[in-house]
């Protein structure tokens, strides 16, 4: 029998993240430059600042006095992107973009959104997501276009082949993700050809480019959505198979904020018993199913929670807070348990092998569960539910809004390339277009507003020195 969630040690972790931290970051393997192994190049536009003989020059030099340091690599400085300046030319995506701009993005750069829209639409969500339908119109996109990803992918590849050295670096604990405001089990992208690349595809090239740990994250699809259902038992028998998809880090968020559960909520709020049960045992089943469908990675990778509820001692918020979550848990692994023995029971084993596979894996998923994040960004839908803005949740939520894109400039340190090439700044709480845009062949469509909270404001290149 399972044991009650009731009995793990759940406490509460006052630190906020849009997404789960990654401890143990794989780090890109450097080497020193090696004048001989850099590709020559023709510049389609010349700065008049440096040719390509003192930027070789200029890099030999530099690596040398690291080499006489005992280090590999360093950060680039504002006298090296100077210095340096003209060897992204005649790569077609950074057409019309300094180094410093391109640096900028190699500093901060956390998301890569194939996919805008979401169909989960989760109270708490932070980039406010609304259904992919909403983010398509007519000359306005919901997905960047294989051709225009492949480039990206192209184009930092020979950057990083011209330096001698991954220009992503400097970030020694970051992370990357393929979303923004979408769900990672509805992302896959085809080209023109017709050829699908799915979700470990996609990252395996992020990866490559950046060195950066690619996170999944899934707050469950529907049961009846059996396309989706077979894409991610693919995907999930993929990476069992594959020696070489530890960059990727699987999270799962289950929490009262999701669509379907807040609906359940308004229904009990309205005393529809019939109609609160129904929606209730629609989410913890979907999310029963999801545990259910990639409990086979538990063989070889780390499965973790993402646990958000509002506090305990909260008043006003029924439905919300941490007991509540654990009650939904409670809920959850039952159905998990119950899928778990019918599979082996009737023979199927689809997932369950062995008898004692049900209790290793209940047990796995159970300890995931160290932690509930109570200390939550109030935007969008949520401000409907935290109504008391003289609540500490409330006013820890707007202690980092600043609404000053000179202070983004340099203080933001998450970017999003958005699926037309634009640039974004962000906290997480409030976010700033940048003057940047990558040349995809889309840059001239339109899509939906990057939130949390986009300011009127915009970043220019002023400001970044």
């Amino acid at each position: 029998m399972i044991t009650p969630i009731q009995n793990i040690n759940l406490h509460k972790n006052k630190k906020i993240q849009p997404q789960t931290k990654i401890q143990n970051t794989k780090t890109f393997e450097t080497k020193s430059l090696n004048l001989n192994n850099l590709p020559s190049f023709k510049y389609q536009v010349s700065f008049g600042i440096n040719d390509e003989n003192s930027i070789k020059k200029y890099l030999e030099e530099r690596s040398a006095k690291l080499e006489r340091q005992g280090l590999e690599h360093h950060k680039l400085t504002k006298k090296d992107l100077d210095n340096i300046e003209g060897i992204q030319k005649g790569i077609k995506i950074f057409e019309n973009l300094s180094m410093r701009q391109i640096n900028l993005i190699a500093e901060t750069l956390k998301e890569i959104p194939a996919q805008r829209g979401c169909y989960n639409m989760c109270v708490h969500c932070y980039a406010q997501a609304m259904p992919p339908s909403y983010q398509k119109a007519e000359n306005k996109i919901n997905k960047i276009s294989f051709e225009d990803f492949e480039n990206l992918y192209k184009g930092f590849k020979e950057l990083n082949n011209r330096l001698g050295f991954n220009i992503f670096q400097s970030q020694d604990d970051g992370y990357c993700t393929l979303f923004h405001d979408s769900d990672s089990s509805i992302i896959y992208l085809e080209d023109k050809n017709g050829q699908t690349y799915d979700y470990i595809d996609l990252s395996k090239m992020v990866n490559e480019i950046t060195g950066l740990p690619v996170l999944f994250d899934t707050a469950g699809w529907n049961i009846k959505d059996k396309k989706t259902q077979t894409r991610m038992e693919e995907l999930v028998e993929k990476a069992i198979n594959s020696d070489n998809c530890d960059f990727l880090k699987f999270n799962i968020s289950a929490n009262p904020f999701h669509s379907l559960y807040s609906r359940s909520l308004k229904h009990y709020n309205e005393n529809n018993v019939e109609k609160e049960e129904k929606f209730r045992n629609i989410y913890t089943t979907r999310m029963a199913n999801v545990l259910f469908t990639l409990s086979p990675l538990l063989e070889k990778y780390d499965i973790n929670f993402i646990a958000r509820a509002l506090p305990n001692d909260m008043d006003d918020v029924n439905g919300y807070r941490e007991n509540d979550l654990i009650d939904l848990y409670n809920e959850i692994f039952a159905k998990l348990t119950k899928m778990y023995k019918d599979d082996f029971e009737s023979g199927n084993k689809k997932v369950i092998k062995n008898k004692e596979q049900i209790g290793k894996y209940l047990l796995d998923y159970q300890s995931k569960l160290k932690e509930i994040t109570t200390f939550l960004g109030v935007s969008g839908r949520l401000t409907n539910i935290v109504k008391d803005k003289k609540n500490e949740v409330y006013q820890n939520s707007k202690i980092r809004e600043f609404n000053n894109s000179r202070y983004a400039a340099k203080h933001f340190e998450n970017g999003i390339i958005d699926i037309n090439g634009k640039y974004y700044l962000t906290n997480w709480h409030e976010s700033y277009k940048t003057d940047i845009q990558l040349n995809y062949e889309n840059k001239d469509k339109q899509t939906a507003d990057i939130n949390p909270n986009l300011r009127r404001k915009k970043i220019n290149k002023n400001m970044l020195n």
